[in-house]
């Protein structure tokens, strides 16, 4: 059989699996959201006020990286059907690391994810092979957590009491954010187009940053804004260079 025949006799089933998975992102989510609210009334880390930003911002600031998935999601639906490419991308969002974990676990097979001998036994195979390969973004949960809520209460308390200046978790979320930064910039700073997809999100981001010092209204549209810049110039700089 073809990748495409294996691929349609199989979607019906993995349609059923699809659905269940992302119902229970939507559960998971709404259950982070709960506890997030309940925690931080219970210790009073953050106003009404903030909350009600960041939620604005964040929720502004997924339409680039959205955009991202989609348009590679697209391309890895020929190879891995919808089913599944909705199954995986719905949960990680990262479709190259998805086709990446694909072809690894065809090799271990012995074959090509879709060349001769690839079976609808090789592609449960690799459908495996995507989800556990995800494992450690769920264990990582798990074990740091817990432990961030005890050192986040206690760092406020501290603060609280007189017996720190102020708390610990804004500069270690800054931290956390630069190291991701870096890792991104030396990861994906290789080629033409990322490097000047990065330097024109850059720029983008630090001219809309000073005029929503002035509009406020903008603020909370800046890094979207900034990201979809970045990713239609790093396009028209590949088109050019091809």
């Amino acid at each position: 059989m073809s990748l495409n025949e294996i691929i349609k006799s199989m979607n019906p089933t993995l349609w059923v699996f699809a659905a269940l998975l992302i119902g229970w992102v939507f559960v998971q989510a709404f259950l982070f959201v709960r506890l997030a609210l309940n925690f931080n009334k219970k210790n009073k880390l953050a106003s009404k006020e903030e909350i009600s930003q960041a939620a604005k911002t964040g929720f502004i600031s997924v339409v680039g990286p959205a955009i991202s998935v989609i348009v590679v999601a697209i391309s890895l639906i020929s190879m891995v059907g919808s089913a599944t490419t909705f199954m995986r991308c719905g949960v990680i969002g990262a479709p190259m690391w998805e086709l990446m974990m694909a072809e690894y676990s065809a090799q271990s097979a012995g074959v090509a994810f879709g060349g001769e001998g690839f079976t609808e036994a090789i592609f449960v195979l690799c459908i495996f092979g995507m989800t556990f390969a995800s494992a450690p973004y769920f264990i990582n949960t798990i074990l740091t957590l817990k432990p961030m809520d005890k050192a986040a209460v206690k760092s406020q308390e501290s603060a609280a009491k007189g017996q720190a200046k102020e708390s610990f978790i804004p500069t270690l979320g800054n931290a956390a954010m630069m190291g991701l930064m870096g890792y991104s910039i030396f990861d994906y700073f290789s080629t033409v187009p990322t490097i000047c997809a990065f330097v024109s999100a850059m720029i983008s981001s630090f001219v809309l940053g000073k005029v929503a010092a002035k509009h406020k209204a903008l603020a909370q549209w800046t890094m979207a804004i900034a990201m979809i810049i970045g990713m239609a110039v790093g396009q028209i700089v590949t088109t050019i260079i091809a």
